[in-house]
């Protein structure tokens, strides 16, 4: 490794009731890509917010080129060359691409803004990472992957010294995921140090030089790619070996409880579908192929414009989320921070939040019965949480998913619609989720499994049904049948051969 550029010394951190770090040390060498792995819930964004400023350690230092560095906000690790780049996003939709890169920095001459320096800096930044377009364009008119190329290029124009990654990829598609690992690698060459957060143990093999373990707030283990393999480091993640991370059980399909008919709205359709009893049906297709757009019509958040929804053979009419939930539907979102939980809120709140009216007496909430419902729910699912008064924006991504799962179960759904539910959490995380899809199938609901990871769709489901251009383009019966190539085949048969743009 070259000579070091960035040195975590014993840092520390807790907070009430919880020990978030125990005397954690970290080296990051130039030109090294070093990824950071663990469990949600391991230690990881706490030390992120020491490294940025957001948080103050209780103990340990911090050395950036071997100098001992104190910071106390986010513009001291900033000012020190220290990037960090958050899974969510840092920009102002509203702003124009040079705007946003010189936020809060914008070069003035003669006491006024100097424009024509905002577009030539902001050019030449993006030119540094093969990012051809216009500084003047606003940030709202751009994909998710390019709004991560400025903010990269926003990162260069600050003469970095360390670039911090977390979860980069996760709301991204194949091709940008490619283009993404090809620019970090060229980055690192230019002597750059980079930290690389992700659960995605391909992205970790393809692109690090060493892999830093945290488990619990501790250092568990580190190693050099070369000498390791994925089951090594799950196990070190988990503390136990995962030897079936697809715990599928195949159960007895019951009785038929959805049938969707010539369903067109949302761009989407026509729509055919039938579900049963105890039955998980993946569905797959790459981006833009019309699975949320299917999904959130299904569940009233868009206007069906025609076709016919039957539960249990009854004809049901859905206009609203609300229908759908009285309907017997429950819809866990793939977005769960924007979509799914009220951040701000408990957790026995956000549990209670979509079977409300069942807690009112005399027009009140009662917080009892709702504190019961959430201790049911914590306890079955294992939440890690202190307790169901914590504000859930503090818990870990996976245990907000199960927070999401347990609000539409107390709904007592016949059908729960899950749209990408292992998104952003960690492996032990997900097979956790997984034993939770059986068991649900157990008790006879019917699951509609909405994935872009091929692995987890083919292990879960009993069929799959491909979307592409909005509608079915084929579905797949015949457990034995279901491969990546075949799959592949129907996701682009709309397509022109054409998956996707960046």
């Amino acid at each position: 490794m070259d000579r070091t550029i960035l040195e975590i010394r014993g840092v520390s951190k807790s907070f009430p009731g919880v020990k978030a770090l125990d005397n954690v040390s970290l080296e990051l060498g130039r030109a090294e890509v070093l990824a950071l792995v663990g469990e949600n819930g391991a230690g990881k964004s706490t030390l992120l917010k020491i490294l940025s400023g957001v948080y103050l350690a209780d103990s340990g230092e911090i050395y950036l080129h071997g100098r001992k560095c104190v910071f106390n906000k986010p513009v001291d690790g900033y000012n020190a060359g220290i990037s960090i780049i958050y899974q969510e996003l840092n920009y102002l939709d509203e702003l124009t691409i040079g705007e946003n890169i010189y936020l809060g920095r914008l070069p003035r001459k003669n006491g006024l803004i100097d424009w024509p320096q905002v577009r030539t800096r902001s050019r030449e930044a993006l030119e540094k990472i093969g990012f051809t377009i216009d500084p003047g364009r606003l940030m709202k008119t751009l994909t998710v992957a390019q709004k991560q190329l400025v903010e990269i290029a926003k990162a260069i124009s600050r003469d970095m010294k360390v670039l911090v990654m977390d979860e980069p990829t996760s709301a991204l598609n194949d091709e940008e995921v490619d283009s993404l690992l090809n620019l970090i690698k060229r980055i690192a060459a230019t002597g750059v140090g980079v930290v690389y957060i992700s659960h995605r143990m391909n992205e970790i093999f393809s692109i690090a030089d060493r892999v830093e373990v945290l488990r619990d707030g501790c250092n568990v283990g580190v190693f050099d790619i070369k000498n390791v393999d994925e089951d090594a480091i799950i196990k070190k993640m988990v503390g136990r070996e995962i030897n079936e991370m697809f715990p599928k059980v195949f159960l007895p399909i019951g009785e038929t409880l959805l049938e969707v008919k010539e369903m067109r709205g949302n761009g989407v359709g026509p729509i055919d579908l039938t579900l049963h009893s105890g039955e998980i049906l993946g569905i797959f297709g790459l981006m833009g192929a019309g699975r949320t757009a299917f999904a959130e019509t299904l569940f009233g958040r868009h206007p069906k414009l025609s076709g016919r929804i039957t539960m249990k053979g009854k004809d049901i009419v859905i206009r609203t989320p609300q229908d759908a939930r009285n309907a017997g539907i429950g819809y866990v979102p793939a977005e769960r921070k924007k979509d799914g939980l009220i951040l701000e809120h408990s957790v026995s709140r956000n549990i209670s939040t979509a079977s409300i009216s069942r807690l009112k007496k005399f027009g009140l909430v009662s917080s009892v019965v709702e504190q019961k419902f959430a201790a049911h729910w914590i306890e079955r699912f294992r939440i890690k949480t202190p307790s169901s008064a914590s504000i859930v924006k503090g818990l870990s991504g996976g245990n907000q998913q199960k927070v999401v799962l347990a609000k539409w179960l107390q709904t007592k759904p016949m059908v729960l619609i899950l749209n990408e539910p292992t998104r952003g959490i960690d492996v032990g995380a997900k097979v956790e989720i997984y034993k939770m899809i059986v068991e649900l199938c157990r008790e006879g609901l019917g699951i509609i499994l909405i994935s872009s990871e091929l692995p987890e769709v083919l292990a879960l489901s009993d069929r799959v049904m491909v979307m592409a251009g909005g509608t079915f383009t084929g579905e797949i019966t015949d457990r034995k049948k279901m491969d990546q190539e075949s799959l592949m085949k129907l996701a682009i048969s709309r397509t022109g051969g054409k998956a996707h743009e960046l």
